[in-house]
């Protein structure tokens, strides 16, 4: 009996490295995480959710904090969110940026946007639809709402190496234009640098 169970052992082993070897092969599962949790994807050479998430974090509280939108004329004020400049070899939608700002100023009833000023997409295609429906009306097309302010920004990198380490500084700039005197009513910037010699996970 002993005899024979040393006969079973070479195959029993040969298996379990098998079984394991399998397992590795497989590699891990997806799952679902927190969005921009300390359990998202870190990439040194690419702009990753959690950085737009923690830039518009900081420019929102920011803009808040100066009490400037609620000054406007206007109440709530009137925002145009104009262009942002993807300045990086990083391709990712900047609207992003604006679109998280946008949903709380909004919400919280500091402001409104006006979607028929401005040049990004959204505000293109509004001014599109209003331009068919005066077509159609056999008007010239009624003054929109002017604005108070425009929102327009820019997002920089600067890339260095030392040895086999890389790091990336990305930068997030935006400023609020008053509208009617043409003067920078705010602005803000928000420096992200990471830093590595590969992309990991978590931070």
């Amino acid at each position: 009996m002993k005899e024979k169970t040393m006969k079973r052992t070479p195959l029993f082993t040969g298996t379990l490295i098998a079984f394991a070897l399998l397992l590795g092969a497989c590699g891990q599962k997806a799952r679902y995480i927190e969005t921009g949790g300390t359990e998202s994807v870190v990439s040194v050479g690419e702009v990753d959710i959690q950085d737009i998430q923690v830039a518009a974090s900081g420019m929102l509280e920011s803009l808040l904090e100066t009490g400037i939108l609620k000054r406007a004329p206007h109440e709530p004020a009137r925002l145009v969110l104009d262009r942002v400049v993807n300045d990086t070899s990083s391709r990712f939608d900047v609207g992003e940026l604006l679109y998280r700002m946008r949903e709380q100023l909004v919400n919280s009833g500091q402001a409104e946007v006006i979607t028929t000023w401005g040049d990004n997409p959204e505000s293109k295609e509004a001014q599109g639809i209003a331009k068919r429906e005066a077509f159609l009306n056999g008007t010239t097309g009624q003054a929109s709402a002017e604005p108070d302010f425009t929102l327009t920004g820019k997002v920089t990198q600067i890339k260095r190496s030392a040895g086999n380490v890389r790091q990336t500084t990305y930068t997030f700039r935006l400023t609020l234009t008053n509208v009617n005197t043409g003067r920078e009513a705010w602005t803000k910037t928000v420096d992200m640098t990471k830093q590595g010699t590969k992309s990991g996970v978590g931070f």
